[in-house]
């Protein structure tokens, strides 16, 4: 027989016991995170845009000074005035993420690309699809465009007086002007009117507060709400550049209602992100071939030479393995057929495109 004592139950229940991993809310057991934290919330939401405020109106008060000075003949509605507004955007933007980024952490407790759910990942998986999206909404706004009055000449076609602002703007327009709108948007605004709607619907029952500390996700109904919103406000807010035509706008509105899907179904603002940097490059094309800033702004030459690279996107899928490489050879056929029917588009007679 053993001569091992049996362990006294009385006596065991005075040690710790070992505290299970939760492996879903919390990677680090060691420490006591307290409550689920649902970032961002309004505060949050309304921090970025004063900063992105503050930071365009001190640039755009620095640019206009400048050029007031260099220029004391010119009126206000001069295209010096217009590019210089374009400089003071740029460097608004930039200024608005350096500050951002240097601030959110600190108040977060995590890192900026992870409080705005950024999640790369997505849309390294699903960049196909998202482009081909891209397409097939920029393919909807043009065709909705012939629909709806919109205005003969705005600022933003100003822009492309000359080459070298009209590739400036391009890139504005193409690259950096969606990372910012997508950052405030989709990256603050959405969750954070999601996150209000949801606590405003909270039941008061002490099972409903359980469930809101323990987790941070939003119900259907807030998400539908927080699209709308936050739709509603992006069309708004670009409606200065369109004379606040109904039409054009409400074109905005359902073009930031397909980003926002995006945005939720995915999870993921770099998802929206690539997606709304698809659909303003090629709305960004059909403006340079239209007003004739590029340098081979003839849309037969331009188009000659993209359905050449097209073809040869397509002699690529073709020449792919089969075994292997099947689906990406059926991903460049869709893609270089749904390019090819915009830029015939693109090549025909067209209004210009103002939105």
């Amino acid at each position: 027989m053993s001569d091992l004592s049996i362990p006294d139950p009385a006596a065991a229940a005075h040690f710790p016991q070992p505290q299970a991993l939760d492996i879903q809310h919390d990677t680090d057991p060691a420490q006591d995170h307290g409550d689920a934290r649902r970032i961002p919330h309004l505060g949050h939401a309304a921090l970025f845009f004063a900063i992105a405020m503050v930071c365009f109106f001190i640039c755009l008060l620095i640019a206009v000074g400048i050029t007031a000075v260099r220029h004391p003949h010119e009126p206000t509605t001069s295209p010096v005035f217009i590019h210089a507004a374009v400089f003071a955007q740029i460097a608004a933007y930039a200024l608005t993420l350096a500050i951002s980024v240097a601030i959110f952490p600190l108040v977060w407790h995590r890192s900026f690309l992870n409080g705005i759910s950024w999640n790369y990942r997505a849309a390294r998986l699903h960049w196909w699809q998202l482009i081909l999206l891209s397409g097939v909404t920029c393919t909807v706004a043009l065709l909705a465009g012939l629909l709806v009055k919109a205005p003969k000449e705005t600022d933003l076609l100003k822009i492309f007086d000359t080459t070298l602002f009209a590739w400036i703007s391009t890139l504005l327009g193409a690259f950096l002007a969606p990372v910012i709108e997508e950052i405030g948007f989709r990256g603050f605004l959405l969750p954070a009117i999601a996150t209000a709607y949801d606590w405003i619907a909270l039941d008061r029952t002490p099972a409903a507060h359980m469930r809101w500390r323990q987790t941070t996700s939003h119900t259907t109904p807030a998400l539908v709400l927080a699209a709308i919103i936050s739709s509603t406000i992006f069309a708004s807010i670009h409606g200065f550049q369109l004379h606040g035509q109904i039409g054009p706008i409400i074109i905005l509105f359902g073009v930031s209602l397909v980003l926002s899907a995006v945005r939720i179904r995915l999870h993921s603002v770099a998802a929206s992100t690539l997606l709304h940097v698809s659909y303003n490059s090629l709305l960004m094309l059909g403006m340079i071939v239209q007003t004739g800033a590029h340098p081979l702004s003839s849309p037969h030459l331009n188009f000659a030479k993209l359905v050449l690279n097209l073809c040869a996107l397509c002699v690529q899928g073709l020449c792919l393995p089969p075994r292997h490489h099947r689906a990406l050879r059926v991903k460049a056929f869709a893609v270089a057929f749904l390019y090819s029917s915009l830029l015939t588009l693109y090549s025909l007679p067209l209004p210009p495109i103002n939105w």
